[in-house]
């Protein structure tokens, strides 16, 4: 049954994600005169109700786990190894943090470059809305984590082998952002690349500052691509 009821919780959420660009079209409320800043704070807004209904739910699936998970961990908990991606055995999450906060920010940045190389835009151009960068990153990774790796494993750990549980985070994380950025196919299998060493994190460090704060630099790339299309679709409009 929680396997059950956690599975809805997320599957709906993912849903409800997808709707959440049209809802926050019908907030009247103006944010920013820039349409996209507006519609995207409006957009994180709504996501992070999202979030916070999902922590309840879990909250009252499995207090316990809650209050364990819904924490800072042990940041220097002992990493499971993972050979095949450079991390041995006898290693801590100090070095597999910092190490995935370096090799998956270079293959995210590496897949926002191309995606917008042939914009001219001067990356100079972007830092007037780095505060807004920061901002979205912070609320899209904390919402994104609430949901996909929390809602996942505090109703479920202790009932399912973490193996399956990292597994099963893995896929919906990537399934989710089948649309999103990065896009398509590989970005869906990057997502779940991500999403694999995310929810190891939270299981293994019994915490969620490795997920979020690797998870908050990825959006930092992102949201800099972000900005860096809005502005080349400004000078267009301006000039067409």
């Amino acid at each position: 049954m929680d396997i059950a009821i956690a599975l809805a919780v997320v599957i709906a959420s993912v849903f409800i994600i997808f709707r959440l660009n049209t809802l926050a079209t019908k907030i009247k409320i103006r944010v920013s005169n820039d349409g996209y800043i507006d519609g995207h704070a409006k957009y994180q807004a709504l996501l992070l109700l999202l979030a916070s209904s999902v922590l309840l739910l879990a909250y009252l699936q499995n207090s316990e786990n809650f209050t364990t998970l819904f924490s800072l961990g042990d940041l220097s908990a002992r990493v499971g190894a993972v050979l095949w991606f450079g991390i041995s055995e006898n290693r801590t999450w100090v070095f597999a943090g910092l190490y995935l906060s370096v090799i998956i920010t270079l293959g995210t940045l590496t897949f926002v470059f191309f995606q917008f190389r042939s914009l001219k835009v001067n990356i100079r151009e972007v830092f007037p809305y780095m505060h807004w960068v920061i901002i979205f990153s912070l609320a899209n990774s904390f919402s994104e984590e609430a949901i996909f790796r929390l809602g996942i494993i505090v109703p479920l750990i202790g009932e399912v082998d973490p193996d399956y549980l990292i597994l099963l985070s893995a896929i919906v994380f990537g399934l989710a952002h089948f649309g999103g950025m990065p896009h398509g196919l590989i970005g869906m299998l990057m997502a779940g690349f991500l999403g694999w060493f995310l929810a190891k994190s939270v299981v293994e460090t019994q915490g969620i500052f490795w997920a979020w704060m690797i998870h908050f630099i990825q959006d930092i790339v992102i949201y800099i691509g972000f900005m860096v299309g809005q502005i080349s679709r400004k000078y267009a409009r301006e000039n067409g």
